[in-house]
């Protein structure tokens, strides 16, 4: 990761970097890597850091499911991403990632949605 940020950091049309899209299905038998999600993103956020302080990171767990990911944040330049599909783009569907949004004063992004 440091790599990649080291080439692209004087370029001004990076916003930032999507760590993992849709990194974990919610597959049961592959719910065992969710707790090692976020220690990974502590660690490729760590070294991109290291050359792009001020970058958004933009992080996401379980297909796309962002209130899933921590209880709090641990960087200040994140935005959380989620996707949904196969449900309705109405408030009861994305309540739970406004909510996260406002109780961490972050942004979200809905990166992805219906069929």
């Amino acid at each position: 990761m440091a790599r990649l940020a080291m080439h692209y950091r004087d370029e001004p049309t990076v916003l930032g970097y999507d760590l993992l899209n849709e990194p974990i299905p919610t597959f049961p038998r592959l719910a065992p890597l969710n707790s090692l999600l976020e220690p990974l993103y502590k660690k490729l956020s760590a070294e991109i850091r290291k050359v792009m302080p001020t970058i958004f990171l933009f992080l996401a767990a379980r297909s796309g499911t962002a209130t899933s990911l921590s209880s709090q944040p641990f960087d200040a330049n994140v935005a959380y991403t989620f996707h949904k599909y196969w449900t309705a783009p109405d408030d009861s569907v994305i309540r739970p990632y406004i909510d996260f949004r406002n109780q961490y004063d972050v942004p979200i992004w809905l990166g992805n949605l219906g069929e």
